[in-house]
């Protein structure tokens, strides 16, 4: 008997916000496999997320793991990320999904069912942790002989809310994952320390309605005899003083779905650029406060747009709010004025007298740090209000310059990826940078550690290459 795990954490996504919580449901999920005593050894156990959780790629691990198993493997199956629900039909949404051709970017969460209730093992255990997964328990078939044997024999799925319901994420991890985590370490166990399948969904469904209310998950399952799960002996809260030494380090090189328009600095739900200057961003149940703000926000007025690696100034052009029995969409269609940053004035350099020249690039630089870092050094010998306005109120810029930018949102308790998308804001409207190559924040322990910056400035002659700029600085900034 062979004990193989297929864990699925898709934390990045395309064209919809990102979802970093399920990396954290992914490696708490093989802890709980992996820890002694474990009937799982570290080769059996497959983990995919980031852009590796791409569909051709998932498609081909999922065949694999259920198509070239033997009835004697046990198979455990995780995923956690975005779910679709679409022309009534459920969909796993992978790294490159896209809503307006769910049918080839994304994975009909009827054809993971069939891989289920195909495969010649004898034990599958699976959950879903996306939204609207209750859809891949619909149309099961009632006779499935192949089944679950840990003590008795079966299938079993288990997912995280009903087709129509969204699955709810908060502190760390998905709600459903957080108490199934919670169950499998003991809290589901009968006297015996024994974790039977039912039990655990009767203490998942309970912990879900008290804290959440409308989220009810759904279990499917064929069961001969008395099925067990894993016995568990440890859970997290004795692994706090080993955690608080170990180094938890993250790097931040995507802003994945934050995003900056006027006066507002939060989350989309999912982002598409039509054509150049063309964007469109969907918010599915926003704050209040959010609402508010779109709704007061004119087709007449200009604001500030950041998004992913880029930036521009934008009119409104439409905003679209649907109300359906799922909540609250508010689409709103964006257009780019396509106004340029080239200006004569932004070539100027400042003589310091003895053949010493600050140039355009040198300005530019100490511009970037002053964003970044709220720096106020100007360099001896040449006349500081000059170049004072010179970086404070460049000629070309489109906003104002936001200085200490990172302490300051972080002070607010913004996250490291607004914090980043403000960053490509500032520095691209303000016409220090048109490009950013990389933009990376190293998170240790709660405190931004580290940022590198590599960006080019403005084109402004056809025969002369953009500057390249480039930051790479240790800092020490909670969040």
């Amino acid at each position: 008997m062979v004990y193989k795990a297929l864990i699925i954490a898709v934390d990045q996504y395309n064209s919809v916000n990102s979802l970093p919580n399920t990396v954290n449901d992914a490696l708490e999920i093989k802890r709980l496999l992996l820890e002694s005593p474990s009937f799982f050894k570290e080769q059996d156990v497959q983990v995919f997320q980031g852009s590796i959780s791409r569909r051709t790629i998932i498609l081909s691990a999922l065949k694999s793991f259920f198509e070239s198993a033997v009835d004697t493997d046990v198979l455990f199956l995780f995923w956690a990320g975005h779910g679709a629900f679409i022309d009534n039909e459920g969909y796993f949404v992978p790294f490159d999904g896209d809503i307006y051709s769910p049918n080839i970017s994304m994975i009909k969460m009827s054809e993971v069912r069939d891989m289920i209730d195909q495969t010649t093992a004898s034990t599958v255990l699976s959950f879903f942790d996306t939204c609207h997964s209750g859809v891949i328990t619909r149309n099961i078939q009632q006779e499935m002989h192949r089944g679950l044997e840990v003590q008795g024999s079966g299938k079993v799925l288990i997912a995280a809310c009903a087709a129509s319901q969204y699955a709810a994420d908060r502190a760390g991890h998905g709600a459903f994952t957080d108490y199934l985590i919670r169950g499998l370490e003991g809290e589901a166990a009968d006297r015996n320390g024994d974790i039977d399948v039912y039990n655990l969904y009767s203490y998942v469904s309970k912990r879900l309605n008290e804290e959440i209310g409308n989220q009810n998950p759904v279990i499917k399952s064929t069961l001969n005899g008395k099925p067990l799960l894993l016995k568990r002996t440890i859970n997290r809260s004795k692994l706090t003083a080993e955690k608080a030494t170990t180094n938890t380090i993250e790097q931040i090189n995507s802003s994945g779905l934050s995003f900056w328009l006027g006066p507002i600095i939060t989350d989309c739900d999912e982002f598409h650029s039509k054509n150049k200057g063309e964007y469109q961003i969907t918010l599915i149940n926003p704050d209040s406060k959010i609402e508010q703000a779109l709704k007061g926000m004119s087709d007449r007025d200009r604001y500030p747009f950041a998004i992913k690696d880029e930036a521009e100034i934008v009119s409104i052009e439409n905003i679209d709010i649907r109300s359906t029995r799922e909540g609250t969409y508010i689409v709103v269609d964006l257009k780019g004025k396509g106004e340029s940053n080239n200006s004569i004035f932004s070539e100027i350099s400042v003589g310091g007298g003895i053949g010493k020249t600050l140039t355009h690039d040198d300005i530019a630089l100490l511009r970037i740090r002053r964003i970044l870092f709220g720096e106020e050094i100007i360099p001896s010998g040449y006349g500081d209000s000059l170049v004072e306005s010179m970086i404070s109120h460049p000629t070309n810029a489109k906003i104002q310059v936001i200085p200490s930018i990172i302490s300051s949102l972080a002070s607010q308790s913004y996250t490291p990826e607004i914090i980043r998308v403000m960053i490509v804001g500032s520095l691209i409207l303000t016409g220090t940078i048109d490009k950013i190559e990389k933009l990376s924040l190293t998170i240790d322990n709660g405190v931004i550690t580290e940022i590198h910056l590599i960006g080019y400035r403005p084109k402004y002659y056809s025969n002369v290459d953009p500057k390249k700029m480039e930051v790479n600085e240790a800092i020490n900034i909670p969040i």
